[in-house]
Parts: structure tokens; sequence; C-alpha cells
């Protein structure tokens, strides 16, 4: 057969690539490139964005920090040796034995001696100066300069700080500048945190090689690579949920920190930021805030065992906690000296004591914001110059006229006042005030004034009852009435809008006849404070509630002549303010100023009083108030305080829900309110209630005789208080009135 001829097959070739094709690919990978270029150029932006928004924004939001009055003490000032002990705890001056250092005391005898801290005053720096106070018969009697042993006319110790204003998320600390932190700080955190701190540019690949060995060497997590800028830019920008993408936003964040900023900047960033301590609802942030915390003592004058255990917490705030963990804070405080020894930071002499020395932390953290009461009231006034959000973030410093001893006082004497009763649903505020310069000293808002719960002082609405009545009083006299005019104490039944008919009692549910206008109002009768409210009475007190701002309703009714207005106490206060001070207005206020942390004055509060009421016609309410005190419805007072001179008014609600008194001493006010949240009846008129807690209070806080102003236009005159005419000294029922001088009685009275 014939053969078939083979084709040979012929070797394979590879088709060419054309040109074309090749450009097209290399220019698709040339524009992915710059997209993930451009997209990593904008990621590095981001955060960058991030960075800027913190340290050139502000890296922190800070509380604004709410400052008492500084206490002035020079000879001869009322003060004793424990009361100058509280302010100085108050402040968290520990006593020592030895010669105290700045922000100590220590007895000596019977004096004391103080080592103040340095403080930035609105309007003066003041250096750190140790003084020794001299005390005999409950005054200073001398005070010196310890150093030169020169006498001190006066000295002003620094304020404490009765509270702050947190921002939304809780943090507190206290900033550091770079030229204040110190050295064995930084020395000690590097240490034991980040050796290679100053070498390396954020990242430590070293060090995260050597925590990956060590990990996996244990089977678990027991070492970390970060750097200290790598905890940083966690702590600042990130959240501390563990993944990759946190791990890789943490390591460019930090070396965008060390591109931008210096090595101290970023360490004093670290220290002012770190979390070691959570006060109740509080995150302490920062070693400068925790040191005050826990050892009453700024962080350049901390001993290295207590240096080690702040240092030492970093790792585990939690976890050696020396309140909760006391034998784990107390290991790894040692370990941390251990280490400071090891790196050249102390010689064997002091770590061995440092480690010997017991954790000497405070007994409990002090509570956050000791005085909720006051400073609600601080944060209402401010509201007018400052949000809350500027409260919360600007780090202000608010100057008060808070005074600390006369809140000591209030508490005791509430306290001392409310056991009589035997009440436990039974509810307080109190107000004390200056009404010269219209200084709220103390306040309380609650039985228990350390309970940051309704403020009743400022938030409670309660019917005044008879406190209207010295304004009632004023706004009659205006009609040609005097003290000694007649007025009649009758029943009295008025047709109201509705039909209804409104038939006024007085407590006592009597009537009296005829009397002088004095004599009704010091036995708070309300029936002839009826008949002449009605004639006109009414508009005037309308018209005087009005010019101090407490003219709750644009139409009057009749029963506003008996007190149905409703009031908190601080408006009380006020109302009986502008009484106190001759019918010169003074707003009351809690503020004296403000300054920026930098401490300059943003605002200044001036004296601010002027004239609303004419002061002839005040001081005849004045010594009306005074006969409540001394025969009326707080005679009480006169027999407690016998020879002493005050004035005041008492006040009782319908079915005695309410019990108020309101009274006034030289230069001292103070109005007291009792009720229940349900308003329920007490059973206590304001005599038998608000009247003797406030005889509590005012004891403690001591005080000097009421003294009327003389006024030309007032004639003073022997008057019979229950028939109005000229009367003697030497009468038994008499007693010494100011009437006008153009309408002093004709009529004479017999002499029983």
């Amino acid at each position: 057969m014939p053969r078939k001829p083979v084709r040979k097959k012929s070797a394979a070739r590879s088709p060419k690539r054309s040109p074309k094709r090749t450009h097209r690919k290399r220019r698709y990978l040339g524009i992915a490139a710059l997209l993930l270029l451009a997209a990593f150029a904008v990621y590095l932006g981001y955060l960058n964005h991030l960075i800027n928004s913190r340290f050139d924004g502000g890296a922190w939001a800070l509380p604004s920090r709410v400052y008492a009055r500084a206490l002035e003490i020079y000879p001869q000032r009322t003060l004793t040796r424990e009361q100058l002990i509280y302010e100085l705890e108050l402040s968290s001056y520990p006593r020592v034995s030895s010669r105290p250092l700045p922000g100590e005391y220590r007895l000596l005898g019977e004096s004391l001696e103080f080592n103040s801290r340095a403080f930035e005053f609105g309007d003066q720096a003041q250096d750190s100066r140790r003084v020794q106070v001299f005390f005999n018969a409950g005054k200073v009697s001398a005070l010196s300069d310890s150093r030169s042993g020169n006498d001190i006319s006066i000295f002003r110790l620094p304020p404490f700080m009765l509270g702050s204003y947190y921002p939304d998320n809780g943090e507190d600390r206290l900033l550091l500048a770079e030229d204040e932190v110190p050295q064995r700080l930084i020395d000690a955190l590097i240490a034991v945190e980040d050796r290679a701190f100053f070498e390396h540019s954020g990242v430590s690949p070293l060090a995260i090689m050597r925590a990956l060995l060590a990990n996996l060497k244990a089977g678990k997590a027991v070492q970390g690579g970060s750097t200290l800028t790598q905890q940083l830019a966690k702590n600042l920008f990130l959240t501390p949920r563990k993944s990759l993408l946190r791990k890789i936003n943490e390591a460019f964040m930090a070396i965008l920190l060390e591109l931008r900023f210096s090595k101290r900047a970023i360490i004093t960033a670290y220290i002012n930021e770190v979390f070691l301590l959570q006060q109740n609802r509080i995150a302490i942030h920062g070693f400068e805030r925790a040191s005050r915390m826990l050892f009453r003592r700024s962080i350049d004058r901390l001993e290295a065992q207590q240096l080690a255990l702040l240092v030492g917490m970093v790792q585990g705030p939690s976890r050696y906690n020396p309140f909760n963990a006391p034998e784990a804070a107390m290991t790894r405080r040692n370990l941390v000296l251990k280490i400071m020894f090891e790196q050249g930071l102390l010689d064997e002499a002091h770590k061995q004591r440092a480690s010997a020395a017991a954790l000497g932390v405070v007994r409990q953290l002090p509570g956050v914001n000791r005085f909720p009461a006051y400073l609600d009231l601080v944060k209402h006034q401010l509201q007018t110059s400052y949000s809350s959000d500027e409260l919360s973030h600007r780090g202000l410093r608010v100057f008060t006229a808070f005074d600390p001893m006369a809140q000591q006082n209030l508490e005791l004497g509430l306290a001392r006042g409310l056991r009589r009763f035997d009440q436990p649903r039974l509810q307080a505020a109190v107000v004390i005030a200056d009404y010269l310069n219209g200084d709220i000293l103390a306040l309380a808002g609650d039985r228990v004034s350390d309970y940051p719960g309704f403020n009743r002082a400022l938030m409670a609405q309660r019917p005044i009852g008879s406190l209207i009545k010295p304004l009632l009083l004023y706004s009659l006299l205006q009609d040609r009435l005097t003290l000694a005019s007649k007025v009649r104490d009758e029943t009295i039944r008025i047709k109201q809008s509705d039909g209804k008919v409104w038939e006024p009692r007085n407590y006592d549910r009597k009537s009296h006849g005829e009397m002088s206008l004095y004599q009704a109002f010091v036995r708070s009768y309300n029936l002839p404070f009826i008949w002449l409210g009605i004639d006109g009475g009414l508009e005037a007190l309308a018209q005087n509630l009005g010019r101090i701002k407490l003219l709750k309703h644009d139409v009057v009714y009749p029963s506003m002549l008996l007190g149905t207005t409703a009031m908190s106490t601080y408006e009380v206060a006020q109302m009986f303010q502008v009484i106190a001070n001759n019918g010169y207005f003074t707003p009351l206020t809690t503020i004296r100023s403000v300054s920026d942390q930098n401490n300059r004055t943003l605002k200044r509060i001036p004296l601010d009083s002027h004239k609303l009421f004419d002061q002839g016609r005040m001081i005849q309410v004045q010594r009306a108030m005074i006969g409540v005190t001394e025969h009326g419805t707080a005679r009480y007072l006169a027999k407690r305080f016998d020879g002493r001179t005050l004035a005041g008014k008492t006040g009782t609600t319908s079915e005695a829900r309410d019990s108020w008194f309101a009274g006034f001493s030289n230069r001292l006010l103070g109005v007291v309110w009792l009720g229940r949240d349900d308003n329920a009846p007490i059973n206590l008129s304001g005599s038998s209630g608000a009247l003797r807690v406030w005889a509590d209070v005012m004891e403690l806080q001591g005080f000097e005789s009421f003294k009327l102003t003389r006024d030309d236009s007032l004639a003073w005159r022997y008057i019979d208080p229950v028939n109005g005419a000229i009367s003697q000294q030497k009468c038994a029922n008499s007693v010494l009135l100011p009437v006008p001088k153009d309408r002093i009685p004709t009529a004479r009275s017999r002499c029983k």
C-alpha cells in the first residue's frame, strides 16, 4: 500500500503582543498606583486632621473650676484655730509634724503654721509663703512670716476648689505645661514604659518583635509593643477595642505625631492624658490631678515611692488601684522602684526606704462637688454669660462668695434643727446672704446638704404665706398710713369673678377688733391686711413686686395679700434683701469674677446697688419686723438671744403645708423653708418650725444686732399699739416707733 505522506508539525510560535495593548496595561497599573497613593494621602490627611483638631484646637476639654472666697486673715479677726484647720483641710493641706512644705500645716502650741500654695488670683499672683497664726479668745491675735519673723498685717489664704463643671465625657484633669513636668517623672515613665522613647520615630519594630516573642512564649498576651507615642495616639484619637485596623491607625498617627511635635511636647501630652483613677462617675486623667487626689500634693512634690505608684498604675489603673487592690498596687510600685534603681534613678538606700514605705494615699477620695446646691446656683447665674459647653470645656476659673465656715454652720444648724421635729420626710431649703453687698455665702437645697438632687432653694416654688406682709406693709405706708394708723380686724366676704365667695380668716380663726397697723403686723393678723389691700394696697403690692421682678402673674388676685404667690427660697431672700438694705436693691449673687485658664480676668461682678424704695418707709417696715421678734410671732428669738436685736417675719401656708422664716441681723440675712415634696401638711407653723431652724443656724453663724438707720423724715414716738395714740415711755405697753414727721398722731393714750 502506498504510504501516506507524513506532514511535519511546524513549531508553535507565540503571538506577538501589540504595542498598543502593552501601553494600555501599563497605563492602568499607573492609574491604580496613583489612586492608591491618593487614597493613602487622603488617609494620612484624615489622620493629620484628627491631630490638628486636638492639638491645635485644644487637646482636651477642660472642666471649669469653681472656687470659694479667699480667707483673709488679720489681727482681731474672729477666727478660731479649729476654723482655720477646717479651711486648710478643705484645701487638702495635710497636717505634718515637721516644718511644713507648700500645701501643709502644723500645730505649734496654741498657734498654727501653714505653708500656702502659690496661687493666681484674678488680680495678682501670690507666691508660696510660710505663715504662723496666733489665736486668743476666739480671734487672731497676730500673724507673722515664719521665714523673716516679721509681722503680717493681712494674708489671703488661697481659696479651696468647691466644685467643677465636667465635660460630657466625664473626664477631669489638671494640665501641666512642658516646663512644669518634673524630669524625674519623665525619667521614671520612660524607664518603665518606653526606654527607647528618645531614639524611635513613633514606632519601635524592635519592641514589637520583643513583645511578639514574649507573647508566643507565654501563649498569651503578656507584653505590649506600643511606644508611649502610640499609646498617646490611641488614648487621644482611637477606641480601646483591639483590631488590626486600629493598630495600623495607631502606628501611622504615632509617626505623624513624631514628625509634627517635639519629644518633650509628646511626653507632656501623654502625662496630661493618661487615665489613672476613677472617682465615682468622673475619670481622673493625668498625673497632676491623680497626684492631688491620692496624695494631696502636686506631682513635683511627691516622694519616690509615691511617684512610683502613679507610674505603676499606668499599666492597669483598675488592677493596681491602691484602694481596691492595695497588695497588687504595692507589688507593682516596688517593681517600678526596682526598675528605677536598675536604671540609675535611685540609689540602693533610697530604693530600700521607698520599698518599705506604706502606700501613703488618702483614706478615701474626696466627693465629687461636695456642695452641689451652691454649685447649681453658680451655674444658673453663669448661664447669662457662658453656655454649658463653655463651662465644661474652656477651663474657666470662677471665683465666688462661698464661705466655707458659713456653710458648715448652716449644715450643722440645719441638722440640729431638723432633729427636733422627728419627721424623716420633712425637707428644707436655706439661704444665707450678706444683704449689703449681695453675696450669697451659703446654701442648702435639701435636708442632706451634699445630696446632688433637686435644689429646692432654687427650684422649689412654694406659697410664701405671711412673708408677703413686709412688702405689703411698705405698700400700705405709701398711702398716707403709718404704723400708728388704726385698722380693723373684722371678717370679710369677697365675691370672686367665678361667683364663689372668698372668706379669709386669721390663723387663730378669731377677729380682734380695732388696733394699730403695727399691732396687726406683729401679730400677723390677716383680716386687717385684706381690708386695706382691697382698698388700694393690692395694686401697690403688685407694683412693688414688679420692681424687684417677683410679680409672677399678669392678673392679680386678692389672695396675693395672704401670700399665695409661690417663690423659691432664693427669691424670698432677694425680696428681703431690699427690705433689710433700706430699700436699696442689690442683686444676690454667687459670682465675684471669672478668669480663663491663663488667669486673665474675663468678667468681674461690680457692686450693683440702686435705690428702689423709699428709705423712710422701709425703716418703718424694719421696725415692725423687730417688733415681730420682740413680742410677736417670733418672740422666741428675744428669749433665745436676749439683748440682741433681730428683725424677721414668720410665714405659714394653708393647712400648715409650708413653714417659713426670714430674718436679718447686722449684714446677715437668712431664709429658711420647711415642707414636704408631696405638699402634705407638716403641722408646723412658721413659729414652731422654720423659726427654730433659723435660730439654730444663726446661733452658729454668730451675728451682731441689727441697727436701724437714722432718717430725717422720721420722728420717734412712744405709741400705744392697741389704739395707735401717743403714749409715754413709762407706760407698760408702749412701743417706740418711727412715724413721718408730717403724720405724727394727735390723739393721746392713757397710761396703763
